[in-house]
């Protein structure tokens, strides 16, 4: 008896979304910028280290905040909790359905 099986997506050729955003806002940020984005860049590079493939790609300023471009979801995770556990605020992660991002959006205005 022969068995069929069923592949579902098998070599579809879509990509599956990866990384994440971290969106960074409130008037703390204005207050300590630079040791927000140290933190950011320290954590990306204890990342790379351990694997090159996740890392921050970019930092920039937009709509009176930062928004960091993370190339893999886990380190977006980690870097939003090492941001909450350091600075405290309010912090929301949202993930996209079937897809390996997240953003996340981290706030504090005291």
């Amino acid at each position: 008896m022969k068995v069929e099986r069923h592949y579902e997506g098998f070599m579809d050729p879509t990509k599956i979304e990866e990384g994440g955003i971290i969106r960074l806002s409130g008037k703390f940020l204005l207050d300590h910028e630079d040791e927000i984005v140290n933190l950011v860049q320290h954590e990306g590079k204890l990342a790379e280290q351990r694997n090159p493939a996740h890392k921050v790609v970019k930092i920039e300023k937009a709509n009176g905040g930062l928004v960091v471009e993370i190339s893999d979801h886990n380190l977006a995770l980690h870097i939003g909790k090492a941001l909450s556990h350091a600075y405290q605020g309010k912090h929301e992660y949202k993930f996209l359905k079937g897809e390996k991002y997240v953003e996340v959006d981290w706030r504090r205005d005291d």
